[in-house]
């Protein structure tokens, strides 16, 4: 599969006028060729008693997980999502949140992006069938995570890189 830039993802795909692609388009058009490994899970959904979008495994017991959003300007968490990994703090959740908005990719390891949420927007409980965190946005993560953001640009291209070569070898160490 070829790799795209992010730019080049934006300009074919995330435009405001119309609807933008969800997580799943994201993850098989841009994503998915940034890993030297094939994912053992996607969006699982805890159907496979794993967590996050893309998870590589080693054993039941030993994976990687990155857990993908997206969103205009911000976007939000399912109520098993935020249950589980901000009020339960339930054991298992991703290694990594990457985040897409109109401007900017965020790649946040968990455990920062779950602390700077649950400051942000509390620890309550969702008890509605069908409810959703309050949302985090951009200027949030930007303001609180600078060092994790990219700008959708064409210098950050190569930061961009780094970052997935990174990741690649954490998931390598996992097996």
């Amino acid at each position: 599969m070829k790799k795209i830039s992010l730019l080049k993802y934006k300009e074919l795909y995330f435009d405001k006028k119309k609807c933008i692609p969800g997580e799943h388009h994201f993850v098989a058009v841009y994503l998915l060729p940034k890993f030297n490994k094939i994912p053992d899970f996607l969006n699982p959904d805890g159907t496979k008693g794993k967590c996050g979008d893309i998870v590589f495994e080693k054993d039941t017991q030993h994976y990687f997980s990155i857990e993908v959003k997206i969103g205009k300007t911000s976007f939000t968490f399912s109520k098993n999502e935020t249950n589980q990994w901000f009020v339960d703090k339930d054991k298992t959740f991703p290694n990594y949140l990457i985040a897409l908005t109109s401007n900017y990719l965020f790649i946040i390891e968990w455990k920062e992006f779950s602390n700077l949420f649950t400051q942000k927007l509390g620890t309550n409980r969702i008890t509605k069938p069908h409810g959703n965190s309050k949302s985090i946005s951009e200027r949030e993560l930007l303001d609180k995570c600078p060092n994790c953001a990219y700008k959708i640009d064409e210098q950050s291209e190569i930061e961009l890189e780094n970052v997935f070569k990174k990741l690649n070898e954490e998931i390598e160490s996992v097996y």
